[in-house]
């Protein structure tokens, strides 16, 4: 009896040291990190159009349209310096939004971090990129990581993440309106 005990033990054990891990990597929490969050527009075809807007976890929404010397993640990483850059060309709507709905957001963010994405599904021409997307970075840190939501448009991909569905719905809320369905995934 005591064999069987142990070999059930052996067997059990590297799924509960798995499940620890996870349930650590998901104990960080919101406050903790640097959390932004973002829809953006853009598009190349026969006009250059460029606008979206970035929300930042004090619950402040900045607007930019055809911003200047913007600077752009490579390899999903920017420098902090140059994100802020890109945030002082914005300008801050005059609303704040619910301090739960940031806190939800942030805690959702840090989920979807974790999410696969899909393989990228080429759908049209000349439509641009609708992208919503998360920026996150430890509090100390230089650099932030852009972690994609979804992408509607010409090229349609998402995060297989539930909490990124969740977040995508929440900032086409604040958006407005939805542009491109979400049929194409």
């Amino acid at each position: 009896m005591n064999l069987s005990k142990l070999k059930m033990l052996f067997f059990i054990l590297p799924f509960l040291l798995s499940a620890s891990c996870v349930h650590e990597e998901l104990e960080t929490k919101p406050e903790q990190m640097t959390i932004y969050f973002q829809f953006e527009y853009v598009n190349h075809a026969w006009t250059y159009q460029h606008q979206g807007f970035i929300i930042d976890q004090a619950g402040k929404v900045y607007d930019y349209e055809q911003p200047e010397n913007w600077d752009w993640p490579e390899d999903n990483q920017i420098n902090r310096q140059n994100f802020e850059s890109n945030l002082s060309q914005a300008e801050a709507r005059l609303s704040l939004l619910d301090e739960s709905d940031i806190r939800t957001a942030g805690i959702l963010a840090l989920q979807a971090r974790h999410g696969e994405l899909t393989q990228p599904n080429l759908v049209m021409a000349d439509a641009g990129a609708e992208v919503y997307a998360v920026y996150v970075a430890e509090k100390d840190s230089p650099t932030l990581t852009r972690y994609l939501l979804q992408q509607r448009g010409d090229l349609y991909q998402k995060n297989t993440s539930s909490a990124s569905d969740q977040l995508t719905q929440w900032l086409i809320g604040i958006r407005g309106e939805e542009g491109y369905g979400g049929e194409h995934f």
